[in-house]
């Protein structure tokens, strides 16, 4: 008998060295590549905010309407990229009201004159001079300090995934604050400057968010509703505690979860008023793709209808490694509700939804008074470039970026040239092109860190 005994466990004790090895190996190669993805995002800021501040000192001096409309096209281009980049940095711990206020002002600021001056072919006024001169001093500032972080990253090859780990791990601290002091200067130099002053209709408009559904809930309760959620999602829950506490634009509380034999957290963001589940984002390793995009997005309509959305539409898949970002939007009479969206990320591993965000949901779904289209859709198509190869036509309500509170009836026309993908928003009452979106997925910008 102990000649059987001994033999097997030494192999379950093989086999357990073996599979904590696994795992261990799985959980620093996801570490790895998302810190690839931040360091990415943030040296493409650096690069963004570089340019941007190239741009507009070219504007600056030039003197040609057409070299001024190909900086500002430039400009504008690279602020809505910085903005972008800003977003994938993990520094909320950070206040960054006034910097993301810059960028998106450069952004704004030099659209509102490439469309004011673009059919009257005109030279800057004194006025538009001034006011590019204002954010060129401005951005400035930010370069020279982003440079400062970024040789510093460099040199003492800085972990971002060890400062979003301390923001949502409660009583680490970081061994080397070099990143979020940096960001905390750049915001304390720019608030220094002050107020811009812009004329109407240079700032894109938000939707103005509705109010939040429910009474106020406590940290207790919220910690009540992440672990029932995760039951039912990912079950059963080992532990649920309290990890942050938010007051933005939507009060949160942040909930981590650990599930019964795991180690690695899951983090949900509880809405304080209502208690709604927000955003919800799992930390763990994932395997070598199995699954398709089409399988992968039953499950994530399988989660969604688990949540009570109904009548949703597909609108975008995005990729990540060996994952696949789904964004869908709830449709009324078949219209698509496209502020009122809502996404999910699945791991084509095993299929499960392993992130959710229903932030643009919560924030802007109502019911609309549907209008009928006073253009048919065979008049939209018969007057686009023959070049356009139309694969698809829906009706959208889209909001406005200049107007508060107005969605536009349009035609949504996706299709390609050649390789191009685009999406173009045609007004359904007028037939003029209200947006144009490219969906080509860029290429890969890789940085290999670490």
């Amino acid at each position: 008998m102990r000649k059987i005994i001994i033999p097997v466990l030494l192999g379950l004790l093989l086999w357990t060295g073996y599979f904590g090895y696994t795992q261990h190996k799985m959980n620093e190669d996801l570490a790895r590549r998302t810190e690839n993805q931040y360091q990415r995002s943030f040296h493409e800021l650096v690069w963004n905010v570089e340019t941007i501040n190239s741009q507009l000192a070219q504007t600056l001096i030039s003197s040609s309407p057409e070299q001024v409309m190909l900086s500002l096209t430039n400009l504008w281009r690279e602020a809505f990229a910085a903005s972008s980049n800003l977003g994938g940095i993990p520094i909320a711990m950070v206040e960054l009201d006034k910097t993301e206020e810059l960028i998106n002002d450069i952004a704004d600021y030099s659209y509102f004159i490439l469309k004011k001056n673009n059919l009257e072919n005109k030279k800057l006024t004194e006025k538009e001079w001034d006011k590019l001169q204002e954010l060129y001093e401005r951005s400035l500032v930010v370069r020279d300090e982003l440079q400062k972080i970024e040789s510093t990253v460099l040199n003492r090859d800085l972990s971002f995934v060890e400062v979003e780990t301390v923001v949502l791990r409660n009583g680490k601290k970081l061994d080397d604050n070099t990143i979020v002091e940096g960001f905390q200067t750049i915001e304390q130099k720019v608030k220094a400057f002050p107020d811009l002053q812009f004329d109407e209709g240079v700032h894109k408009i938000e939707p103005e968010p509705r109010s939040i559904d429910g009474k106020e809930i406590t940290e207790e309760e919220a910690v009540q509703i992440a672990r029932r959620f995760m039951n039912d999602h990912d079950g059963p829950i080992a532990a649920a505690e309290m990890s942050f506490s938010a007051d933005g634009k939507i009060p949160v509380f942040g909930v981590k979860t650990v599930k019964e034999g795991e180690k690695i957290p899951t983090y949900l963001e509880i809405t304080k008023k209502g208690g709604h589940v927000i955003q919800m984002y799992m930390e763990r390793a994932i395997n070598e793709s199995k699954l398709d995009f089409r399988a992968a997005e039953e499950k994530a309509r399988q989660f969604l209808e688990k949540h009570d959305f109904k009548d949703i539409d597909l609108v975008d898949i995005n990729t990540d490694t060996n994952t696949a970002i789904f964004t869908f939007v709830p449709t009324q009479k078949g219209v698509r509700l496209y502020s009122d969206m809502v996404k999910t990320h699945v791991a084509l591993d095993n299929g499960q939804v392993i992130a959710f965000d229903q932030t643009s949901y919560l924030s802007y779904h109502h019911e609309r008074n549907i209008g009928t289209p006073k253009i048919r859709e065979e008049e939209i198509t018969k007057s686009m470039n023959p070049n356009f190869e139309v694969q698809q036509i829906a009706l959208a309500y889209v909001p406005s970026e200049f107007k508060k509170g107005l969605e536009v009836l349009c035609y949504e026309v996706r299709g390609k040239i050649k390789e191009e993908r685009f999406i173009l928003f045609v007004n359904a009452d007028t037939g003029e092109d209200f947006r144009i979106v490219r969906i080509t997925k860029p290429r890969e910008f890789e940085v290999t860190v670490r």
